[in-house]
């Protein structure tokens, strides 16, 4: 009798070392995921701080005959955008100095560099019903308001999914787990609305403001844009991966006796 029951529980026992060889993978990678959405936060931060989402590169200079400046480069950050520019020293009667647009951009004339920063969540300064910055654009203003909505709203709940990820750790019931992908699947939501407006803030600029994107110039995205690229697809991954082992474990279909009973019904009172 005793044989039997030693038999039994050796078979119990292989039957689940495979379950139990997943259940520490499945830690692992969980784990994993929280550690990184953790490092996610401040990553955000540090993305939505500064100012190298896009570069817009002017080469050697790009007449803008509006202020008489040459365009040379310019970075932008989610709400402020800063323009590196070259103002030609003005014409003389007996001196050779011009400040009609130069073929060679701003190698052969005499003057100043300056920078320049347009804050588009700051109220312009008007004339004649007209902003005086002519690199400010209302459309740019509501994308950087939407930008800034939604980049504050994914901190939070970035951190409240960090909170969750580490609760199914100390409750492994499975509704937990799908809380916190829910949670990770909004963060993700949010974070990539603001890389897409961004995109988009930078297609109205080349279309709209030559001012700030003349016509000449190119762009390329900077490593801000890219770590906010990183947090989105950190939260993919974490969604993916609370999700999919958010399964029901019951029974023998569980690695532990402790799981089993974490997946079992339950009526939870008041």
């Amino acid at each position: 009798m005793e044989t039997d029951k030693m038999s039994t529980a050796s078979s119990v026992g292989a039957e689940r070392r495979p379950l139990l060889k997943a259940l520490v993978i499945e830690r692992r990678i969980l784990f994993a995921c929280t550690i990184l959405v953790g490092l996610c936060t401040f990553v955000w931060i540090a993305a939505v701080c500064t100012e190298k989402w896009v570069h817009i590169e002017g080469g050697d200079g790009i007449y803008l005959p509006s202020r008489n400046v040459y365009f040379i480069w310019s970075e932008s950050g989610v709400w402020q955008i800063c323009r590196y520019m070259f103002h030609p020293a003005t014409i003389t009667i007996n001196g050779s100095v011009s400040t009609t647009p130069s073929p060679h951009g701003v190698k052969k004339l005499i003057g100043e560099y300056f920078t320049n920063c347009t804050n588009y969540l700051a109220q312009p300064a008007m004339k004649n019903g007209r902003p005086v910055d002519l690199a400010y654009d209302i459309d740019i203003a509501n994308y950087v308001r939407t930008m800034i909505s939604f980049g504050i709203i994914s901190l939070f709940v970035m951190a409240m999914g960090c909170g969750f990820s580490i609760y199914t750790f100390r409750n492994p019931r499975y509704m937990f787990k799908r809380l916190a992908a829910g949670i990770h699947f909004i963060s993700t939501s949010c974070t990539f609305v603001v890389v897409q407006v961004t995109m988009s803030t930078v297609d109205h600029m080349r279309k709209n403001v030559k001012f700030v994107y003349p016509e000449a110039a190119y762009h390329y995205y900077h490593i801000s844009f890219f770590l906010a690229c990183v947090v989105v697809l950190v939260n993919v991954f974490a969604t993916a991966s609370f999700f999919w082992y958010s399964r029901k474990r019951k029974g023998d279909k569980a690695a532990t006796d402790e799981l089993a009973m974490a997946d079992e019904p339950t009526i939870i009172g008041r």
